[in-house]
């Protein structure tokens, strides 16, 4: 889940003078931790709406731009704005009566986002043309697509590109894997919107291998039940089928 962070500083401790030096590398050191360890993925101060602020609004195919108002108007402090990564509400809570105790006294208000923040990176991951997005991408509906996403990354190696989370907390809308350089999406069932879960049938999910006893193992070692046995089949290529905890086929084919 990701988060946007709202800091205002407390007008008392705003009226004593900015912080001091150590106060602020303090803070920094923490900034800097978070960003580093992909907590934190955005984070600015914000200047006063007065300033530089303006309200662009389109209606009737017409455009009309006013003047923010003034109410509430401060220079916020420290952190600002920011974009955090958390679990769950209760985490981003913990962490922000963490950066309360640096930052001082003041309020963090939370807004949980719809979707996940774009950045170039993840928008060049997801960019038609890209070496994840061409030809015919299998896109799978399972129950538990959060687990199953754990479950894939443990069983065939796979790389989680992006998770957009369901507005429930708890389903995925989408998530975007890569799975031995290809690309596999996933969503939970929806069926409040149309999309309940059906099982899979008569759909194989085949990866080419160069190492097919290596891939074998570590998906059987997983938790995937061996419906083929890996073996040298008629046409020469290695060749063997499994069945994951999420009804899902899978093949591993290593050419001869």
């Amino acid at each position: 889940m990701q988060f946007v962070t709202l800091y205002t500083v407390d007008p008392a401790a705003a009226a004593k003078g900015p912080p001091s030096g150590e106060h602020m590398a303090a803070m920094m050191k923490k900034i800097n931790a978070a960003l580093a360890s992909g907590k934190l993925i955005v984070t600015a101060p914000v200047g006063k709406r007065t300033d530089s602020a303006a309200r662009v609004t389109l209606k009737g195919g017409e455009y009309t731009v006013e003047t923010a108002p003034d109410v509430g108007s401060v220079l916020l402090g420290a952190m600002g704005v920011s974009i955090c990564a958390a679990d769950s509400k209760e985490q981003m809570i913990e962490e922000s009566k963490s950066l309360l105790t640096d930052m001082g006294d003041g309020t963090i208000e939370l807004i949980g986002l719809a979707f996940p923040a774009m950045t170039k990176e993840s928008q060049a991951a997801a960019a038609p043309g890209g070496a994840l997005t061409n030809g015919v991408i299998p896109y799978i509906n399972v129950e538990g697509a959060a687990q199953a996403s754990e479950f894939y990354q443990k069983a065939f190696g796979a790389k989680e590109i992006a998770r957009m989370p369901a507005q429930d907390g708890k389903r995925v809308m989408h998530c975007h894997m890569e799975i031995n350089g290809g690309s596999l999406m996933m969503s939970d069932p929806f069926p409040e919107h149309g999309f309940p879960y059906a099982p899979s049938s008569g759909v194989t999910m085949q990866l080419v291998v160069k190492d097919g006893e290596t891939w074998w193992k570590r998906a059987v070692d997983a938790g995937c039940t061996v419906t083929m046995p890996l073996e040298r089949a008629f046409w020469g290529d290695r060749y063997g089928r499994l069945a994951d905890p999420f009804g899902i086929n899978w093949a591993i084919n290593e050419p001869a």
